[in-house]
């Protein structure tokens, strides 16, 4: 009876992180959109855009509790977001080269809310 109980209790908690990110996010001159990707991975779409610069990324990670790192690869670059849930709101840096993805004008760090 407890057996059964305890591997329900894992797979939930393994459930959690990947749906926890899950969902449509915003900030100021930009959007998120977070889903899954198969084999307890997430596809994460951000767009970002001013009078200066429009970016575009499509990138993929496995959530490690709060922590969600994405990556995306140009030109044989890699560009990685790192993708922290804070509340309901997740907290967004990037690290690598992300500039094929957005210019040199913006980036993709921020703090972005639900929809």
């Amino acid at each position: 009876m407890i057996r059964p109980a305890l591997i329900a209790i894992f797979a939930l908690a393994t459930l959690l992180p990947a749906e926890a990110f899950e969902g449509r996010y915003r900030m100021l001159g930009g959007s998120m959109t977070i889903r899954p990707a198969g084999a307890g991975m997430l596809k994460v779409d951000a767009e970002i855009g001013s009078r200066s610069c429009v970016g575009v990324i499509s990138a993929r990670g496995r959530p490690q509790g709060d922590r969600l790192v994405a990556e995306a690869t140009e030109y044989g670059e890699i560009c990685r977001l790192e993708i922290r849930r804070r509340g309901r709101a997740l907290t967004v840096t990037e690290s690598g080269a992300c500039t094929p993805f957005h210019g040199a004008n913006c980036n993709y760090t921020g703090t972005y809310t639900p929809r």
